[in-house]
């Protein structure tokens, strides 16, 4: 589909949503192509250090590219962005990982890439309720040692955990399940999104 085949209802429709127009460079590939062009594009914004490998995969699928060696350099620059101590790079690199294969040589391609936005997605849902990697690192520690027993005689049963944490950390407990509930509703949400585009909604 291409802008001049729309409708003016459809046109009109897809400027109330929101929906960007439809790129003509795009018009020529492939349907699967075309939607993991969509998945990059839905993984932004992207930091300066993440825009030129992003970038990158979306201009070689859109082009077709076929050499091996192009390929290999895309998968050893994603590689790079995913080795750092930034949580949002490290979650780029992973969509850039998964994106970095021509789609007929990666069977599992278009699923590995929803797998890591829709993570990237929970992740930044995470953080717009305040939540932070020093909540997240305290979290982990206190559940970790609720896990193991600390301080009692036995390790409490699973479905225990919660309630104890909720006990003994009440402030804290309640922000972790406002970002936890927030990040599960963003991951659902991002695969409904390309369920609808799979459906037709993102033609």
């Amino acid at each position: 589909m291409t802008e001049a085949s729309l409708t003016p209802a459809m046109r009109t429709l897809r400027g109330q949503l929101g929906v960007p127009p439809v790129d003509p460079a795009w018009a020529h590939v492939a349907e699967d192509t075309r939607l993991l062009g969509w998945m990059l594009n839905a993984s932004r914004p992207w930091p300066e250090a993440a825009a030129p490998v992003l970038e990158g995969l979306l201009e070689a699928h859109r082009d077709g590219v076929e050499d091996p060696a192009s390929w290999r350099r895309s998968r050893r620059e994603a590689v790079a962005l995913s080795d750092n101590d930034d949580r949002l790079l490290v979650l780029l690199g992973k969509v850039a990982e998964a994106a970095a294969w021509p789609l007929a040589d990666a069977g599992a391609g278009l699923t590995e890439v929803l797998a890591a936005l829709c993570h990237l997605r929970a992740w930044r849902a995470a953080l717009a309720t305040g939540w932070t990697q020093a909540d997240d690192a305290e979290a982990i520690s206190i559940l970790t040692l609720i896990g193991a027993g600390e301080g009692v005689d036995a390790a409490p049963a699973r479905e225990q955990i919660p309630g104890l944490f909720a006990e003994a950390h009440p402030a804290l407990e309640k922000r972790f399940v406002a970002q936890l509930r927030a990040s599960n509703a963003a991951f659902s949400a991002c695969r409904a999104e390309v369920a609808a585009w799979i459906a037709g909604a993102g033609c």
